[in-house]
């Protein structure tokens, strides 16, 4: 894979997944609204695919804070639509597709795990705009890699962060006392485009914290290199 389209190339998770892949010796084609590329531009999105061997959409409005509800869907469902259909279009094998823990429907006081540790096969219960934009979008690549057999790897990371983040959150801060560093996202990133995955899968990234991440363990052989003391 020698080409890979990253969208949301300019926020933390692209960024970083950007600079993984580029250090790994693959060549990066960037995608993102700083740069006046709009994933809810079905041209400019299906344009970008062009050419490239892979895709890591990470583009989103990532919170519901962060646009009003029309937004969060047009960019988040709409947006992934365009890049599905621009893989389709441009003959692109493998997406690995940022989804998020909030699928679940228990972040931020929202409800309840169902059980614990929180699986991969928990409910998708999220109602909030953001959260059952993501649910859409995983149905979305489900739907999409039954009927064109692109392979589709859903990635939901729980709360992200950096070294200097980690130097200012606390375990007891934390929704179930779970994060994962921002090198392991893009660390599975890289592991995710060279495994031998076909079809759609959908996996948890954690470090510490009670979710069960066998799936990603398994299937891509991802070790979490953090913890709350480093």
């Amino acid at each position: 894979m020698s080409l890979v389209l990253v969208t949301g190339s300019s926020g933390q998770v692209g960024r970083a997944v950007a600079a993984s892949l580029e250090t790994a010796g693959r060549s990066v084609r960037r995608f993102d609204l700083v740069d006046g590329d709009d994933l809810r531009d079905a041209a400019a999105v299906r344009a970008a695919t062009r050419g490239c061997d892979a895709i890591v959409h990470a583009g989103a409005i990532a919170h519901d804070r962060a646009g009003t509800p029309d937004d969060i869907v047009a960019t988040n469902v709409l947006g992934t639509w365009h890049v599905l259909s621009g893989a389709e279009q441009h003959g692109v094998g493998r997406i690995v597709v940022f989804s998020s823990a909030q699928v679940f429907g228990f972040a931020e006081g929202e409800g309840e795990p169902v059980s614990l540790p929180v699986d991969d096969d928990h409910p998708l219960l999220a109602s909030r705009p953001y959260g059952m934009s993501k649910r859409l979008v995983e149905q979305m690549c489900d739907a999409w890699t039954t009927r064109t057999r692109i392979t589709t790897i859903v990635l939901r990371p729980v709360m992200i962060l950096d070294d200097e983040a980690l130097g200012h959150v606390s375990e007891d801060q934390a929704e179930l006392g779970a994060f994962v560093h921002l090198d392991d996202v893009a660390a599975a990133v890289e592991l995710a485009l060279a495994a031998g995955i076909e079809g759609h899968v959908r996996m948890t990234l954690c470090g510490p914290g009670r979710f069960d991440t066998a799936r990603a363990r398994r299937l891509l052989g991802w070790q979490p290199s953090r913890s709350w003391t480093r």
